[in-house]
């Protein structure tokens, strides 16, 4: 209505009345693109009222059919899961305080990005081959493309796709890329870098299955028939190899998702199940759990999903690389307080964040106490254990890592605390970095080039670079971190010896280099004791070797035994959570367990083990293990996720190859006696021939031998 003003002459006077606000609303942005699965925010000024506040609103066009989506009270908008009969809405903000006052943001909806997690088989011939594409987002008329090449493919549904085509003599023994794109509106194609393999043979199997088998569980996340056959064609060395270079298997990006991590989760779960990467995944996630950030407060997908992307590319790289890595992620700046850590202000008493100076020393790297190289602690003249820091080293390593603040975005004037941005590591503010020395590092016999202590004022990333290498290069990093590593992928009781070994390894990997974490995962998986029980555990109880399966652990190895297929819209981070493990939440820095934590006595014939996974066991927790293999077996696994049992009903009514056939997958052809005996007696009581009753016996001895406490247990 404008601010209105009348003259009213009358005797040489003007009067003039008062002035009234008007209230105004705008919308920011006033259009906007936004594909399904993602989300849009919008932000609402009001001007002219006594309250600011509005409300949202969500409209289809007149006439239009479907669902408009939803808005929420902070306005952000998220589109419908299905698209509407037209591909536009519009999103409202009514001021609260004059409601006939508002403002419009006109949407345009487009298509699903789509997402591609797997394909199987992930082995194809020469010539012609089909393969199923799993993932989320396909749509009707959805388009897999082989070395981009459009292939002739068939919608199935959201979350699936066949295609047929034909491979060349030109692509034997290569990985050929594959992808998924979507039609208008809002055209586009996966980025998911997903290959598969061509050429596969029936080669002679130099390696038994059940090494190929075992090994498995310690290089992926179980076997499944391919990867299984693939191994034992070529050896464990040569998969070994193979996985250091293989194709990382990826997260969505995070401007392809919706707010929360559940896409990101479930991703996990299809990486585990079908990915081609299984050792890079599987050494990702134990770095996770040494370098720990945890979604209780990381918890968007553009926080998660750039540290993970550190964790894969940094699985087989430099550990020197690692810790400036991690040190540099905003995410983990957020974490442990890194990130506008600022120095010391003696005018406001205030002093350098400590948190993350403690946290890289005690848990990421050296721990608290001297150790040999073989993992055993140093001790004093009076057999106490010798610290390796001290508090003031703690305060001096805090004044380094201050200035650091997030990566300026294009455009804008670098500011003392820049504004949130997780693309691209941390950057330093110069100024606010504390320049006073003498900083005294952790001192031991350190060498040459290696400060013990910085004696002069330097930039935030000299000091950064020389702390660094002071820790890096301290002796108890390779057994700190060589035990951890052990211990996640082979045993949570390695000797001293296997420790010493991988530890020298560490140090030096044969051509003078520290740190080389390819070589040393190498290590870890064909040492001698990482091998020891390939042909059976040891006779004697208790067996040392091996380790409780944790959560996420045991549900990939069960699916990929199962020949399941998982795409983006499994729930299976909620099995995971009933039995204490939340994907990527740790309740703590110090992970979901300790490293240390030892099997109570009485368990184990008062032989003291270390069993870092029987932290998370419990009552409950046993019982929601027997429940999860369950929900498996009797298809209670929800949306995403779908097992195939014809390898087992198959065998149905032949009670004596079905259980060989559940050994074989799952107990590398060694399933004990009893558990045995005892899956007999409960295929008994299951009468007839049929179909339906062979597929009865074949879930009846999966549910009891895979929640047997021995499958439990990785030996």
């Amino acid at each position: 209505m404008g601010i209105w003003i009348r003259h009213l002459a009358w005797a040489g006077i003007v009067c003039v009345t008062p002035a009234f606000a008007q209230t105004v609303v705008t919308v920011t942005p006033t259009t906007a693109e936004v594909h399904l699965g993602t989300f849009q925010q919008f932000t609402a000024r009001v001007t002219g009222a006594t309250s600011t506040s509005v409300t949202w609103t969500v409209s289809l066009p007149a006439g239009a059919t479907g669902s408009a989506g939803s808005v929420s009270t902070g306005g952000r908008y998220t589109p419908p899961s299905v698209m509407p009969s037209v591909n536009s809405v519009t999103v409202t903000a009514t001021s609260v305080a004059t409601p006939t006052v508002s403002a419009s943001a006109v949407v345009t909806l487009d298509n699903f990005y789509p997402t591609l997690a797997s394909t199987m088989p992930v082995w194809i011939p020469l010539g012609p081959f089909t393969l199923t594409m799993n993932g989320t987002g396909f749509v009707p008329g959805a388009q897999v493309l082989f070395d981009g090449v459009p292939l002739s493919t068939t919608y199935v549904s959201a979350t699936r796709l066949t295609a047929a085509g034909s491979s060349t003599y030109q692509q034997n023994g290569q990985r050929v890329p594959v992808a998924v794109t979507n039609p208008a509106p809002g055209p586009a194609t996966s980025v998911d870098a997903v290959s598969v393999l061509v050429g596969t043979t029936d080669s002679p199997r130099p390696i038994p299955a059940q090494v190929a088998a075992r090994f498995l569980d310690q290089a992926a996340h179980g076997a499944d028939a391919a990867t299984l056959a693939h191994v034992q064609s070529m050896g464990l060395a040569d998969y070994i190899n193979e996985q250091l270079t293989a194709p990382i298997s990826p997260y969505p990006d995070p401007s392809q998702t919706g707010f929360g991590i559940g896409q990101v989760q479930a991703r996990f779960f299809a990486n585990a199940v079908h990915g081609q990467d299984q050792l890079r995944q599987r050494v990702a996630f134990a770095l996770g759990q040494i370098f720990v950030i945890s979604a209780t407060e990381e918890n968007t997908p553009a926080q998660l999903v750039p540290y993970l992307r550190i964790l894969q590319q940094d699985a087989f790289a430099n550990f020197r690389k690692l810790m400036y890595d991690v040190t540099l992620s905003p995410t983990m700046g957020e974490y442990l307080d890194m990130r506008n850590n600022d120095k010391a202000n003696p005018a406001l008493d205030t002093r350098a964040n400590e948190n993350y100076a403690r946290e890289l020393m005690q848990l990421f790297t050296i721990g608290l106490f001297m150790l040999n190289q073989d993992g055993t602690l140093q001790l004093d003249a009076n057999h106490n254990p010798i610290p390796t820091y001290d508090q003031t080293t703690i305060q001096n390593f805090a004044k380094i890592y201050t200035g650091w603040t997030y990566a300026t975005k294009a455009g804008a004037t670098p500011q003392k605390h820049n504004p949130v941005n997780y693309d691209g590591p941390m950057v330093a503010f110069a100024s606010n970095h504390d320049t006073s020395v003498p900083k005294i590092l952790l001192n031991y016999p350190v060498p040459p080039g290696i400060p013990a202590v910085i004696t002069v004022s330097q930039t935030a990333q000299k000091d950064l670079d020389d702390a660094l290498n002071n820790i890096f290069f301290h002796p108890n990093v390779a057994p700190f971190v060589s035990k951890q590593l052990i211990q996640h992928l082979v045993t949570s009781n390695p000797s001293p010896a296997y420790v010493g070994r991988i530890a020298a390894v560490f140090n030096n990997n044969g051509n003078q280099v520290r740190g080389d974490l390819g070589s040393v995962v190498t290590a870890i998986l064909l040492d001698p004791e990482a091998r020891a029980g390939d042909y059976g555990p040891s006779p004697t109880p208790p067996d040392p070797n091996g380790h409780l399966r944790e959560p996420v652990f045991l549900i990939a190895s069960i699916l990929r035994g199962l020949g399941a297929q998982v795409n983006d819209s499994n729930t299976l981070t909620n099995l995971a959570t009933g039995l204490g493990q939340t994907l990527f939440q740790p309740p703590s820095v110090f992970n979901y367990y300790a490293p240390g934590y030892q099997v109570p006595s009485q368990f184990t014939s008062g032989v003291p083990l270390l069993g870092p996974e029987f932290q998370l066991q419990s009552p409950s927790a046993a019982v929601a293990r027997v429940n999860l293999v369950n929900s498996i077996v009797y298809g209670n696994l929800g949306a995403g996720a779908v097992i195939d049992l014809a390898p087992f009903s198959k065998f149905g009514n032949d009670p004596t190859a079905l259980l060989n056939a559940v050994s074989n997958t799952y107990f590398y052809g060694q399933m004990p006696g009893t558990i045995r005996t005892a899956i007999t007696g409960a295929l008994s009581a299951i009468t007839g021939t049929t179909a339906a009753a062979a597929k009865a016996r074949a879930q009846a001895a999966l549910y009891l031998a895979v929640s047997s406490a021995y499958y439990n247990v990785e030996h």
